[in-house]
């Protein structure tokens, strides 16, 4: 039911994320003013409008356990329970690949828990007490996941080639826009923090951390419709066999 009705959940969730993302931007600016940042500070009155802060509070892309975080975790949890179908497909088909699927399942569902908790941040501490990290390295744990993504990729590049092209299209939009938000846009923004003297109240920030959970939302929303493609082409068929591309690939050692 949920593949036959992909269309439909593709265009819902990505209906869902222009919503939260304009609503978090446009409070957001609100909350840029001055004014309204210190009434926001102190608690003593709602600015703006009744209810603005928890509207605030429930909406902004860069606050922690609220719509926004729920959002970006459902879509990797989406993501993590489809390949982990194609994983148990694929083993059950003696396909060489059944072990990368389900590594890359294990990996989307960290990264979920790691949206919904925010357990990257962590990361944060243990780089602060080794370096002084400034600029666009001001949130440390982009030197901990620079790394580890590139690793990944690099491991991944044989299972790359052997998804078919539409598939393979896909993915590789999907992480441009996610890595490309999580750490590309991210960096902006930790220099915009850095520049504000390590508060994130700036229109700078606020830009950043915007069209950076965008990228990121877009990525997953991607990435998500690959591994449908990649479900409905799969799951239930033989052990297929090599089209061209995957026939080179076959033949160099990933």
């Amino acid at each position: 039911m949920l593949i036959g009705n992909a269309r439909r959940l593709l265009l819902a969730l990505g209906a869902l994320a222009v919503v939260i993302n304009l609503v978090s931007l446009v409070l957001r600016l609100i909350a840029t003013d001055p004014a309204i940042a210190a009434e926001l500070e102190s608690g003593a009155r709602q600015p703006v409008f009744f209810g603005f802060q928890g509207l605030l509070r429930i909406f902004s892309v860069d606050e922690e356990a609220n719509l926004a975080s729920w959002f970006n975790a459902a879509l990797l949890l989406l993501s993590a329970l489809v390949i982990w179908g194609i994983a148990v497909d694929r083993r059950a088909a003696g396909d060489r690949w059944a072990r990368h699927w389900a590594f890359l399942g294990f990996a989307f569902a960290y990264l979920s828990a790691d949206e919904a908790g925010r357990l990257h941040e962590s990361a944060d501490a243990v780089v602060d007490s080794l370096i002084e990290a400034r600029g666009i390295l001001s949130f440390g744990w982009i030197l901990v996941a620079a790394p580890l993504v590139l690793a990944f990729a690099l491991a991944y590049l044989g299972f790359l080639r052997a998804l078919p092209a539409d598939v393979r299209r896909l993915v590789v939009i999907a992480a441009v826009l996610y890595v490309g938000g999580a750490i590309g846009v991210e960096s902006l923004g930790g220099l915009a923090y850095d520049l504000n003297g390590g508060q994130k109240g700036s229109l700078a920030f606020v830009i950043a951390s915007s069209v950076e959970e965008a990228f990121e939302m877009t990525g997953a929303i991607t990435f998500l419709a690959a591994m449908l493609k990649a479900s409905r082409r799969l799951v239930g068929s033989p052990r297929r066999a090599a089209g061209p591309d995957e026939q080179r690939s076959l033949a160099t050692p990933s």
